[in-house]
């Protein structure tokens, strides 16, 4: 896979929430966990890891939204003795998720940075969800 740093959306997550104080690093990626950008602060495999871990917290707050009557997941929060991941919507089957330096930092300010950066880039963040392609047989690609 291409270094998801280097391309425009990395850049753009370095210039919005890397100079965030608290922010340690943050990922993009689809709602199935593909990784589609990352700040310089986290590996290529490292962030791999952790969009892949956010697509299966995004599957449990779902069904915990479904199971709770609720109309959709706008933002997912993990305190931890060490750190503070925020996940939230980033568009069309995409999702932003930042882990924090530590447990003492400001939520809402990183929050707000994260909205801010979902709001300019909404259109440009989107991934349309992978549907199994028809085939003549009326079977399925997949």
């Amino acid at each position: 896979m291409a270094d998801t740093h280097l391309n425009q959306l990395g850049w753009l997550l370095d210039e919005h929430l890397g100079s965030v104080d608290g922010v340690r690093y943050a990922v993009l990626m689809s709602g199935d966990g593909l990784l589609k950008a990352r700040t310089q602060t986290i590996t290529q495999d490292g962030g791999e890891k952790l969009a892949a871990l956010t697509a299966s917290l995004r599957a449990s707050g779902r069904a915990w939204d479904e199971f709770t009557g609720g109309q959709g997941v706008r933002q997912q929060l993990i305190e931890s003795v060490a750190g503070i991941g925020l996940t939230t919507a980033a568009g069309q089957n995409t999702m932003l998720s930042v882990v924090t330096t530590g447990p003492h930092v400001d939520v809402g300010l990183i929050s707000q940075q994260m909205a801010q950066l979902v709001v300019r880039l909404s259109e440009q963040l989107g991934s349309p969800e992978r549907r199994a392609a028809s085939q003549p047989d009326g079977g399925s690609s997949v």
